[in-house]
């Protein structure tokens, strides 16, 4: 029972691991329907066109068509800006679309009842492939539709068409099923790569914050990040060289661990970096220069009560007249101007790091 419910609902994986990848299957869900409803939108609008010029059975499908044009416009507008306020409306969207190909396709099969199924066959085998969700949502929309083709064939074809649809309908919807099961399974595999791999080259593994590579890929997009103003804070652990010369380098990583966890628990993790081997640079949005002053004396002091120390220097300035490399050279001179005062002090290892 676990099994099945593991493929389910997870496709395969363990509830904790589907669940923090989600974020990346919104954003896959989100650029396939784009793409999706784009394309579809221009297909049945020449669908439509054709309809109006030529006597045809494009002609005879001209309402079905219209609306499916009109729908998936709809859809690619409103997906097609991304944005934390429209994430919401992706998985909606993306299921009211299979809706609404499940619903024209059987409403274009009973138009023509001297005709098998064809279109919901296609649909069945496409819409695996549309979006990454949890594969039983798929696999209960096929299975109502087939359901519902097969009840309203019964109604309004003769029996000998009905049977063969019934019979079609019901193998290919097998056939989806097992593709939903399959494709969901890989992908959300796939996808559990990618963000290890991800994680692996942004994070600093040591540490549990952003390391230097991402640091220099994202530092000059902060003065657009902010509205108004942006600090800055340079930070370098006192005294780790002494401490790995003293007591090791499991030592020296405690003391790291320690000082980014405090910088976490200050900050969180969205612009907290690890730059060097003992420095890191925290950015600050829209928060005033004193307010950020206040906030590292408390990080200050809370390791401090740990028994470790840190150096660290403050810069900020206005978004429009920010220039991040200056801004970080002012607030590193700041730090290695307090770092040199705490060697200063009587007790302490003169060794500069």
């Amino acid at each position: 029972m676990n099994f099945i419910v593991k493929h389910l609902f997870y496709a395969g994986l363990e509830k904790e691991k589907f669940d923090a990848l989600k974020p990346e299957a919104l954003r896959e869900t989100r650029n396939n329907l784009k793409w999706y409803s784009l394309f579809a939108a221009i297909f049945f609008a020449v669908l439509v066109v054709c309809g109006l010029l030529f006597d045809s059975i494009a002609s005879l499908n001209f309402w079905y068509y219209t609306f499916i044009a009109v729908f998936n416009a709809a859809v690619y507008l409103c997906v097609r800006r991304d944005g934390p306020k429209n994430d919401r409306f992706i998985m909606p969207l993306a299921y009211a679309s299979v809706a609404a190909l499940y619903a024209t396709s059987i409403g274009l099969t009973l138009l023509h009842p001297e005709l098998p199924a064809v279109t919901i066959i296609a649909v069945m085998l496409l819409t695996p492939f549309l979006f990454t969700d949890r594969p039983v949502y798929i696999i209960a929309m096929n299975i109502t539709a087939s359901a519902v083709l097969c009840l309203l064939s019964g109604i309004h074809k003769t029996r000998l068409i009905a049977l063969d649809d019934a019979w079609n309908v019901i193998s290919f919807c097998a056939v989806s099923i097992g593709a939903a099961l399959t494709q969901r399974r890989l992908r959300f595999r796939t996808l559990s790569q990618e963000s290890y791999i991800r994680y692996i080259s942004e994070m600093d593994l040591l540490t549990g914050v952003y390391n230097r590579n991402t640091f220099e890929r994202v530092s000059g997009d902060y003065p657009q990040r902010c509205k108004e103003t942006l600090c800055c804070v340079y930070i370098d652990a006192n005294g780790l060289h002494e401490l790995n010369e003293t007591k090791g380098h499991k030592a020296g990583d405690v003391m790291l661990q320690t000082v980014a966890k405090a910088l976490l628990t200050a900050f969180g993790g969205e612009d907290v970096y690890r730059v060097g081997g003992d420095e890191f640079v925290v950015f600050r949005k829209d928060v005033s220069h004193w307010d950020v002053e206040q906030d590292m004396e408390r990080v200050t002091a809370e390791l401090s009560a740990q028994g470790y120390d840190i150096s660290m220097g403050v810069a900020s300035g206005e978004k429009d007249a920010t220039d991040i490399q200056q801004m970080l050279n002012e607030a590193e001179q700041q730090m290695y101007r307090r770092k040199r005062l705490y060697y200063q002090q009587p007790g302490h290892d003169r060794r500069r790091r």
